[in-house]
This record gives structure tokens, sequence and C-alpha cells, in this order.
């Protein structure tokens, strides 16, 4: 599996799940009810479970590509927002940081994508200086 895919199948799908778990990210949850996934609400347990383990594939993802950008900040977001998950599911049980954490996956999603066009527009200029 691609670095790029495997961010993103996780990040996407951390975001359907928390759309489907309406206990875990109740602001979120309004959206998923509005598109049809509160039939999934009796699986609410495994898809809580579900959401950590995407969380986590996501995490994976940001950290192979660590090497290609060498942003730390980028990093630390990825490393903050999972973290932060794992603080709300287990030691605070807040909604509130919850939902913050899947925001910050998101941004750090995005910013993984920038970095990324980035990187590609500068290898072929890097090989034709080479060249």
């Amino acid at each position: 599996m691609g670095r790029p895919l495997l961010e993103k199948t996780g990040t996407v799908g951390a975001v359907v799940a928390a759309l489907a778990c309406p206990i875990c990210f109740p602001k979120v949850a309004l959206i998923g009810a509005a598109i049809g996934l509160g039939a999934l609400a009796p699986f609410e347990g495994y898809i809580a479970i579900g959401v950590q383990v995407l969380f986590v594939l996501a995490f994976v993802g940001q950290v192979l590509a660590y090497p290609r950008h060498r942003n730390r900040w980028l990093l630390g977001l990825s490393v903050f927002s999972t973290a932060l998950l794992f603080v709300a599911y287990y030691v605070s049980a807040s909604t509130l940081l919850l939902e913050a954490s899947l925001a910050l996956l998101v941004a750090g999603s995005i910013w993984l994508a920038i970095e990324n066009r980035k990187c590609a527009r500068c290898e072929p200029q890097t090989s034709q200086a080479k060249g």
C-alpha cells in the first residue's frame, strides 16, 4: 500500500466512522445522520474501535511520509492529534476533545497533501539540475 494511500485511507475512514458515531462525535454525527449513517448506531462500539484503528493508520501514513517532506511541525501535529484522541477516549471521556482530534487529523492530512504537492514540484527540478 502506498504511503499517500495509507494516510488518506486512514483519514477518510476516520471521518466517515466519526460521522456514524453519534455518542462519540455528536456534532459531526448530525451530518452522518443526514446522509443516512444513523443506521449504523447499533454498531457504535465497533465504530469507536474503528475510529481508533483508522487514526493509527493515518498516523502511520504521516510517519512514513516524514522522510520525504521533513516537516517536524506536521509530524508533531499528527502525534498530537492521535494522542489527543486516545486521551479523549481513555482519560477524560470528552466529546469536545474527540472532535478536536478529528479536526486536527483532517488539518494534518490537508497539510500533508500540500507538502506532497510541493515535493512533487521540486523533484523534477532537482533531477534536471543533476542531469
